[in-house]
């Protein structure tokens, strides 16, 4: 099966992301350029989805500017194929609304790699860059 028909056939199941939504409503129109996150946890869900579909062009540039370089997207195209996606959990978030320029989410996220189930609890940072909301780092 091609990457396509593949993401055709998980836009009509369950958002990655958790929310419940169908992908096509959910975190689908922000991959494809059609939306942009409003809030920071929404980003959030959308880079989790981005990581389970591997879409490394979106990962890289919803990643804040000050940031990311010229190896960021090849060690994101080195690694992002090594990991399987199972879960991700909200645990809290502060700030982040669309009216904010930073917030913070923490969350768990549950996966796969090299055979062995692992879990990452993050607290991660997100700052407006030009009015849309961005990853800064895991320093929350």
């Amino acid at each position: 099966m091609e990457e396509d028909d593949y993401l055709k056939i998980r836009s009509r199941t369950d958002c990655p992301c958790g929310t419940g939504k169908i992908y096509h409503e959910c975190c689908r129109p922000l991959h494809i350029g059609k939306a942009h996150a409003q809030t920071a946890e929404e980003l959030m869900r959308s880079r989790y989805s981005a990581y389970f579909f591997r879409l490394v062009d979106y990962i890289y540039s919803t990643t804040h500017p000050d940031v990311r370089g010229p190896e960021t997207i090849v060690d994101l195209d080195n690694t992002v194929n090594d990991t399987m996606w199972r879960n991700l959990q909200i645990v809290n978030s502060s700030k982040g609304t669309a009216e904010d320029k930073k917030g913070k989410v923490e969350f768990i996220a549950q996966y796969h790699h090299d055979g062995k189930f692992q879990e990452i609890h993050e607290k991660s940072r997100f700052r407006k860059h030009k009015g849309k909301w961005k990853y800064l780092d895991a320093r929350g």
